[in-house]
């Protein structure tokens, strides 16, 4: 039970970065940076944190915040440093049939 809540939170965390990457590639780099400040308070221990650094000095960028984007990458860099990002486990990592499917239809491709 425990590895399904874990794989659960992990989940949703990694849904919020490819909502945030749908908005980085639509240009709507606000709602980009919204979503990863969400998973960074909400989800801070899954592996989907170091995405939502990245996306955040990305989205940063794009909106010319400079000073936030450098901060972001800052966090970022001191954390890899450290080694102090959690890593997907092999064995909790499960492709649900919806996302077999997004795959095959190749529905991210543009």
């Amino acid at each position: 039970a425990r590895q399904r809540m874990v794989f659960l939170r992990n989940t949703l965390a990694q849904h919020e970065i490819n909502v945030g990457d749908y908005y980085m590639r639509r240009g709507a780099y606000v709602a980009a940076a919204n979503r990863a400040r969400y998973v960074l308070e909400n989800h801070p221990r899954t592996p989907a944190v170091r995405g939502a650094l990245q996306m955040l000095a990305a989205a940063y960028d794009k909106m010319g915040l400079d000073d936030l984007a450098a901060d972001a990458r800052r966090v970022l860099a001191y954390n890899e440093e450290r080694g102090t990002f959690v890593e997907f486990d092999a064995q909790v990592v499960e492709k649900t049939f919806g996302r077999k499917v997004w795959d095959y239809l190749e529905l991210d491709k543009n």
